[in-house]
């Protein structure tokens, strides 16, 4: 399902801002654009979006003060600058290189990255990941808002494609019962054409039952009837229904095949290629139905 969530939460720190987007997928996927100072919080805001979304494309986007604001100490990392001082000084060897003045190679070493680190209070970053979780959650809050209101025009839209194959259905029943009566007068014109005389009644009652129960679809009309209940229930359902109407539209498809398959009427087939067009749409709906 589609939507958008936007959220701003001021700390002590500054301001927490996230947004997040999702469009139409079969599977939750969570595609994120953190910034690199929040990476370790990274696990906990998806599985804050995973507690929410089930299905969709989200993307996500936070900004933040950077939490190193909280460090009052300034910390050198001692393995980096040894390990970054042997490389210079293995490659002055490899390079047959006469460089004397160490100045040059302090200005080397203290141009790399991550060389000076702050000191984080453990108890403001706490402090600051909560913020951050909310900030998240409020943005969930936004984003839910705005699938309900797309919720609502897919269940509309599904419900009216229900009313259609409702109508089909009884188009349908209204056409079987004149098939026995128009099938022995074209089989009975048939045989005229064909054997001039008197018409073995009894053998045409036989033929005529016999196409009957090949082509009856009454449990056809009845399963699709009853699926048909099951779909509108489930719209009036809270929760993950997006699977369960994709499984009863599968049954539906099913069944008008079958009454596709045993009905050689024209007006009947008509009828049932419009039930599966419309089936068609259903379960392409449901993929955007969480």
């Amino acid at each position: 399902m589609t939507g958008f969530g936007r959220s701003e939460l001021k700390s002590a720190q500054g301001c927490i801002r996230v947004e997040i987007k999702t469009v139409n997928h079969k599977f939750l996927e969570v595609s994120s654009r953190i910034p690199g100072h929040l990476s370790e919080f990274e696990d906990l805001i998806r599985k804050s979006v995973g507690d929410s979304i089930r299905r969709g494309k989200a993307s996500l986007f936070v900004s933040s003060p950077d939490p190193a604001v909280f460090s009052g100490r300034l910390l050198l990392n001692e393995d980096l600058a040894k390990e970054v001082s042997q490389k210079i000084a293995r490659l002055k060897q490899l390079l047959k290189l006469s460089v004397k003045d160490d100045s040059l190679i302090l200005r080397e070493v203290l141009r790399t990255p991550d060389l000076f680190v702050k000191d984080t209070s453990s108890d403001k970053r706490r402090l600051f990941s909560k913020e951050l979780l909310r900030a998240v959650g409020l943005a969930l809050e936004s984003l839910g808002k705005s699938r309900i209101l797309e919720g609502k025009a897919l269940e509309k839209d599904l419900r009216g494609r229900l009313a259609g194959i409702k109508k089909a259905l009884r188009g349908i029943e209204k056409r079987i019962p004149a098939l026995t009566k128009e099938y022995k007068k074209s089989l009975e014109s048939k045989i005229k054409e064909f054997l001039p005389g008197k018409i073995d009644q009894d053998r045409l009652t036989l033929e005529v039952a016999l196409y009957l129960k090949n082509s009856d679809i009454s449990e056809e009309l009845t399963r699709m009837k009853s699926h048909l209940a099951a779909m509108a229930k489930t719209l009036s359902e809270s929760g993950e229904v997006g699977r369960k109407i994709d499984f009863i539209a599968q049954e539906m498809t099913r069944e008008s095949n079958t009454m596709g398959a045993k009905s050689s009427d024209a007006s009947i087939s008509n009828h049932v290629i419009q039930i599966k067009g419309t089936v068609e749409k259903i379960r392409e709906q449901a993929q955007n139905v969480e």
